[in-house]
C-alpha cells in the first residue's frame, strides 16, 4: 500500500538526519494517513487520508 493521500496526493518527502557533528544521513518524512470515512462529492467512502483532509472531508462529524 503506497503512502499517498486518496484525496490531495501528499506522499512522502526527503531530507536528513543530522547529528551534532552535522553529519547527515537520508531519512524520508511520511505524511500521517489515517484510514477514514469521508465525503466525495455526495457519497461518504472509507479511504486513506491524510489527517488534513480527514479535517477538511470528515463524514457526518
Amino acid at each position: 500500500m503506497a503512502w499517498k493521500c486518496e484525496i490531495c496526493g501528499k506522499g512522502p518527502q526527503h531530507g536528513h538526519n543530522v547529528s551534532h557533528s552535522k553529519r547527515r544521513t537520508n531519512r524520508r518524512f511520511l505524511p500521517n494517513l489515517q484510514t477514514g470515512r469521508v465525503r466525495i462529492g455526495a457519497r461518504i467512502v472509507r479511504a486513506r487520508v491524510c489527517t488534513r483532509c480527514l479535517r477538511t472531508h470528515a463524514a457526518g462529524v
